[in-house]
């Protein structure tokens, strides 16, 4: 390299007028993307759910009516655990009531009005088990192995949820 451009190098300056703008942009973008996302959501307690096994309704809970409607009895077992909890084990069709397989052990806490899916034997990962309680209408828990869907009534789907299945 030429003495020249090693002394043209040395004068530049490490950031421009234009990158430092284009990074503020890009800043300025990402942290309104990220209000938008987290203030929009629909932070409302749960009036109800509904469990889908292979987009037919499983079984559905209402927290106003403390009411639990099962439609597949074939695959659903219920524990009630006192006053304010409820266990469901959800069978699919491959899975036994008698020894449970092929299962999901769905809690639901009528006091706190949370559904959670506490155990599974889904696969390895057991994403269904890790993925936190339903608290509000924002969010909702999949076993995808097993074609489960546990959300709330007045869940928007946007059409961007990947399918089950």
């Amino acid at each position: 390299m030429s003495l020249k451009k090693v002394e043209q190098v040395k004068k530049d300056r490490f950031f421009r007028i234009w990158d430092i703008l284009v990074y503020g942009v890009i800043i300025v973008v990402v942290v309104a993307l990220f209000l938008a996302v987290t203030l929009t959501a629909d932070k409302s307690s749960l009036t109800a759910i509904s469990a889908y096994y292979d987009n037919g309704v499983a079984f559905s809970y209402d927290f106003e009516k403390d009411e639990l409607n099962i439609a597949m009895p074939d695959n659903v077992k219920v524990e009630d655990n006192g006053e304010n909890t409820l266990t469901i084990i959800f069978c699919t069709n491959g899975g036994s009531l008698d020894k449970p397989e092929s299962y999901n052990t769905i809690v639901i806490d009528k006091a706190e009005r949370t559904v959670s899916v506490t155990e599974s034997d889904c696969s390895n990962r057991k994403d269904c088990v890790h993925t936190p309680a339903l608290q509000d209408s924002s969010s909702l828990i999949v076993c995808s192995p097993h074609h489960l869907r546990i959300l709330p009534d007045d869940y928007r789907d946007d059409g961007q949820t990947l399918p089950v299945g």
